[in-house]
């Protein structure tokens, strides 16, 4: 079989995990720059980007750092993916908290790059609900990518898979055949000979490759781009593309379409469970989280219904959804 690599380069960021808020924004900042840099000096190189809270402090903080951003989105070399205001839980959050960390992102993709994401991404939750298809599929996304739980601890017939919810709303999921989304620094040659192994134990010619220098920062390097490019020069019966999330759909789709043989199965339920102590860890914080998230949302359907028999224009609680 004739496979096709779509090389996907990404730098990973919880901006909320181990420092200040605003270091973390800061982070994503100068990850930024120097993916910026980076594509300036490599004319072929891809990005995905995720996180409306990020490209957000960008904005506000460097609009020129931002232009170019925009720039390379609508060259179709920066793709950006997940449609989540900051990437969230994908298990304990109330449905209607979902709603929100979607709809803001969604209206900020449409607003600035000329189109909402249709490609869901999920680096890095630990476990996914049964009933995320329905919130994914209502909130625009056509296909779903994630990575936990891993092929060991929640074993699938293959990677690519039709997700339904009980609702009957389905995403196309897919779960990479092999690695993580980053890698260390003289990894990339093991990885890929790691996913040519793989390659032949599914049935699909196109195959996500995720990659990305570290962990919370980062992401492709000079010395990545380069071990790539001397891997596919000694490889020439595989493909090798600097693509993106939406790009990869876009061909995996395509090519469901036309090869009945590889028709994706269908999961029905939960993608669970994956580092089940990280539920309850910090659960004084997790938990006023959760009550915050309820009364919020009782605030604002009180606020509508005063609205509506009053005549007076509601509140708008976006920037306490957003905070």
């Amino acid at each position: 079989m004739n496979y096709t690599f779509h090389l996907i380069a990404n730098s990973h960021l919880d901006p909320v995990w181990q420092w200040d808020w605003r270091e973390g924004l800061n982070e994503g900042l100068i990850t930024v720059r120097t993916m910026l840099a980076l594509m300036d000096e490599i004319p072929e190189l891809t990005y995905v980007r995720g996180e409306t809270v990020l490209y957000e402090h960008i904005a506000r903080e460097e609009p020129e750092t931002f232009a170019r951003i925009v720039r390379h989105v609508r060259a179709g070399r920066w793709d950006p993916i997940g449609g989540a205001y900051l990437q969230p839980d994908t298990n304990l959050p109330a449905a209607e908290t979902f709603a929100r960390v979607y709809l803001h992102g969604q209206r900020f993709f449409a607003q600035h790059f000329g189109r909402p994401a249709t490609a869901a991404w999920a680096a890095d939750s630990f476990g996914h609900s049964a009933g995320l298809p329905e919130l994914l599929a209502n909130a625009g996304f056509r296909s779903f990518s994630f990575f936990r739980p891993d092929p060991g601890q929640r074993p699938l017939p293959g990677p690519a898979f039709w997700w339904e919810s009980p609702g009957g709303s389905r995403v196309l999921g897919y779960r990479p055949i092999h690695g993580w989304y980053g890698c260390e620094r003289g990894e990339v040659p093991n990885r890929l000979d790691g996913f040519l192994q793989a390659a032949p134990k599914q049935p699909y010619h196109n195959i996500a490759v995720f990659y990305g220098l570290g962990n919370h920062g980062g992401g492709p390097t000079r010395r990545l781009v380069r071990d790539i490019h001397a891997w596919a020069a000694a490889h020439p019966e595989v493909k090798v593309v600097h693509s993106g999330l939406h790009r990869f759909f876009a061909a995996l789709e395509q090519e469901i379409a036309t090869r009945p043989e590889a028709a994706p199965f269908v999961h029905r339920g939960e993608l669970g469970y994956c580092q089940r102590g990280c539920y309850v860890s910090a659960a004084r914080l997790k938990s006023a989280f959760r009550r915050a998230e309820t009364a919020l949302s009782r605030a604002e359907t009180t606020a509508t219904a005063a609205a509506l028999a009053t005549s007076a224009p509601a509140p708008d609680l976006g920037a306490a959804w957003r905070g």
